[in-house]
This record gives structure tokens, C-alpha cells and sequence, in this order.
């Protein structure tokens, strides 16, 4: 896997490597999206495609603008906890998990 470096300058801003940004696809004016995961690595997601020739193709308007990876993330959690609690809810009190005494082998 290749891997490209960069430097800080001291504004703040990092340039990418013309190799990677080649790569990616990625010119002067598209949007790149950072994120950290909870392990603490940071990705970044260049914004360089568009869905134009989708359009129509699922039946719900479109969302000015894009929904970004956070949204989705942040969405996506939002129903996880909803629908925990609602599990929870409606099983009553928790249930107690039963061991199986044999080995594993078994």
C-alpha cells in the first residue's frame, strides 16, 4: 500500500501530494471531509463525485446540501439507541444469560 506525506505549514494548511490527489480524482476547489474514528485514527473523504445521473432513481428529493459521513454516522447511532431502548423496554426486566457448561470443542 503506497503511502504519501505532507507538510504543516504554519496557517495550518496541508497540500496533498499531486500523486494522491491524481489518484483520487481530486482538483482545486472540490470539498475533502475529516474524520476521526473512535480509536482515535483520522480518515479524510474527498467529496468529487456528484449524483446527478441518479437522479429520480429512488424516489425521494434531493438533499441540498449532501449529507455528509458524520450525518450518516450520527443518524445511524441515533436509531441504534432508539431502538436498544425501545428493546429494552418492551422485554421487561433483563433476562439472565445461561452458560453452557461444555467445552467449546463441543
Amino acid at each position: 500500500m503506497p503511502t504519501y506525506e505532507a507538510i504543516v505549514e504554519e496557517s495550518g494548511k496541508v497540500q496533498l501530494p499531486d500523486a494522491l490527489a491524481r489518484k483520487l480524482g481530486i482538483k482545486p476547489g472540490h470539498r475533502v471531509e475529516f474524520f476521526e474514528t473512535v480509536d482515535g485514527e483520522v480518515f479524510f473523504h474527498a467529496i468529487v463525485g456528484t449524483t446527478q445521473g441518479w437522479k429520480g432513481m429512488f424516489g425521494a428529493p434531493a438533499r441540498r446540501p449532501p449529507i455528509s459521513i458524520r450525518e450518516m454516522d450520527e443518524g445511524i447511532a441515533d436509531y441504534l439507541s432508539e431502538k436498544h431502548e425501545r428493546i429494552k423496554r418492551q422485554s421487561g426486566k433483563p433476562r439472565a444469560v445461561r452458560s453452557s457448561k461444555r467445552p467449546a470443542a463441543e
